[in-house]
């Protein structure tokens, strides 16, 4: 899990923050299949497991975790995409909107003819944005091209589309 996170990992500190901040949390799911809404959490809590794997730092065992999923994430996730790639490279991308961007794209199987329009993808992530934060994001989108190439995605001008080998 470190290593998908970041190149540079995390040192278990970070991710029990991450990990409080999953927990405190809150997904409400309003749906017409229910007459109230469904108020949940993206995680019920963490224990340790019974499994172990050998330490690097200590060269002892150390325990796996048991994440016990909340409902509504579960709820979400039996309702969501399969999706089929790699997140590690995504989550090495440098700037977090050419992550979001990737995934937004990656996540579609129907693509625009010539591409989706760069501007419309960032609102889409990212939200109505001023002139200066669209035009950072579009600067920083043409920063991680090669490695968005290395994805499968293809800066083109005002576009960008997935490539030909990237097609599913």
């Amino acid at each position: 899990m470190r290593k998908t996170l970041s190149d540079s990992r995390y040192s278990f500190t970070q991710i029990e923050k991450l990990l409080a901040e999953l927990r405190a949390a809150t997904i409400t799911i309003e749906t017409p299949q229910f007459d109230f809404p469904i108020i949940g959490g993206l995680i019920d809590h963490v224990i340790p497991s019974p499994m172990t794997r050998p330490d690097p730092l200590t060269g002892g065992a150390r325990n796996l975790w048991r994440v016990r999923l909340g409902i509504a994430l579960v709820m979400l996730l039996e309702h969501d995409l399969s999706l089929y790639y790699d997140p590690a490279p995504i989550a090495r991308l440098q700037h977090g909107i050419s992550q979001a961007v990737a995934r937004h794209v990656l996540s579609h199987k129907v693509v625009p003819t010539g591409g989706w329009y760069l501007d419309t993808v960032i609102v889409a992530v990212a939200g109505q944005a001023s002139s200066q934060d669209m035009r950072n994001a579009r600067r920083r989108l043409k920063e991680d091209a090669e490695d968005l190439r290395g994805i499968g995605l293809v800066l083109d001008g005002d576009r960008i589309k997935k490539s030909s080998a990237c097609s599913s």
